[in-house]
């Protein structure tokens, strides 16, 4: 056999040519995991349920409201002693989780079917969710959480503070993809 012969039969890479070729897919892989932020997809998703369940919340306090005239916590005919000494204890805001709020949760909304009784086993997602008002107006509610994922705090809709009060004058206003944890809340009314 010739050398021209030879080389025509030998097909197949190199392990250099392996290598580099494994090196280059190693540095996309890399900058393609930098990009997608693995932990920033987490938060958004985080973020997603909790205003998926501030906005139920909301939701079940609407339609309450509508047929009792006032919320839980400020119905004259809610016999929950646990639930309508919120109204008078000047706690503002209060956590979902908060023992009286679990109370108003249980024995008014889910008795009435305006939320599943599955809504409260969350208690850790229950606490990062607040519900403020103003004693003054009690048709006035704001329920708001502290978004955790950069997209979520730039968006133009987490202007609030903890009370639910509009921060975009405030020396750290919001929006800000920036912000602290726990500085810019989003809010539903």
């Amino acid at each position: 056999m010739n050398l021209s012969a030879r080389k025509t039969l030998q097909k197949g890479f190199t392990l250099i040519e392996l290598l580099v070729v494994i090196g280059i897919l190693g540095i996309l892989a890399a900058a393609l995991v930098a990009t997608i932020d693995p932990f920033e997809q987490l938060k958004k998703g985080d973020d997603a349920k909790i205003k998926n369940m501030a906005v139920e919340f909301q939701t079940s306090l609407i339609r309450y409201y509508t047929t009792h005239g006032a919320f839980p916590w400020n119905d004259p005919g809610n016999s929950d002693t646990a639930c309508t000494d919120l109204a008078t204890s000047g706690i503002d805001p209060v956590a979902l989780n908060d023992a009286g709020m679990t109370s108003c949760i249980t024995n008014s909304l889910v008795a009435e079917g305006e939320l599943k009784s599955a809504f409260t086993t969350n208690t850790a997602d229950l606490a990062k969710v607040q519900v403020n008002w103003d004693s003054g107006d009690g048709s006035n509610v704001a329920i708001c959480f502290a978004p955790t994922s950069k997209s979520q705090k730039a968006s133009p809709e987490t202007i609030y503070d903890e009370t639910g009060a509009d921060n975009t004058g405030a020396p750290d206003s919001c929006p800000d993809a920036s912000a602290a944890d726990g500085t810019c809340y989003w809010c539903t009314r």
